[in-house]
């Protein structure tokens, strides 16, 4: 009689426990903020054409800053982007930008040799130099990064952008958690955005 009443009593719990689990499931996710606007750039990709903000309009994406020659920080952080360029190979409207912050060294030809070694496809995962100015004024004055006295400056952060060109949140990518969170976050970007 005793262990009928206990199973019963499982029974409910574990009932409880589903009904608790789809009722969260169901909750959505908390919205992402908006921490600035992408201000328009003029770069050279690795295929040595012009690339721009409006290139990236309607697109979700994500951005980080490197250099080619960095032997620390920089692999790491490019083999977390090429893990998201892997899982988001399926979605047409996803873009990851690596922005060059050495751009005496980092020629188109040098971007390029680059993404070959993390077996890019340049259309989807964009790899940019330009004029240190130019470089400066994006990663400083948009993303809200580095530093203007560095003469090589870059961060360990990768940046969501939506849509519209809007900063949604920023992701330590040397944190494995971080790189778990930017990976929900893209997904609820990418259905919220539609």
């Amino acid at each position: 009689m005793l262990s009928k009443k206990f199973f019963i009593i499982q029974i409910f719990f574990l009932a409880a426990a589903v009904l608790l689990l789809m009722f969260y499931l169901r909750q959505p996710s908390p919205a992402l903020g908006v921490y600035g606007q992408v201000g328009d750039f003029h770069l050279i990709n690795s295929n040595s054409q012009t690339a721009s903000l409006k290139d990236l309009q309607g697109k979700v994406w994500v951005a980080d800053f490197f250099f080619t020659t960095c032997g620390n920080l920089c692999p790491m952080m490019n083999a977390h982007m090429s893990r998201l360029h892997e899982l988001f190979k399926p979605y047409q409207d996803v873009r990851l930008v690596s922005f060059s912050v050495n751009p005496e060294n980092d020629t188109p030809q040098a971007l390029k040799a680059y993404a070959e070694k993390f077996h890019a496809d340049t259309r989807r995962w964009i790899f940019l130099t330009g004029s240190r100015e130019d470089i400066t004024k994006v990663a400083v004055g948009s993303f809200k990064l580095g530093d203007i006295r560095e003469p090589i400056f870059h961060s360990s952060y990768f940046i969501l952008v939506d849509r519209k060109g809007q900063i949604r949140g920023y992701y330590d990518s040397t944190d494995s958690k971080n790189i778990e969170k930017i990976i929900k976050d893209l997904k609820q970007l990418i259905r919220e955005n539609k």
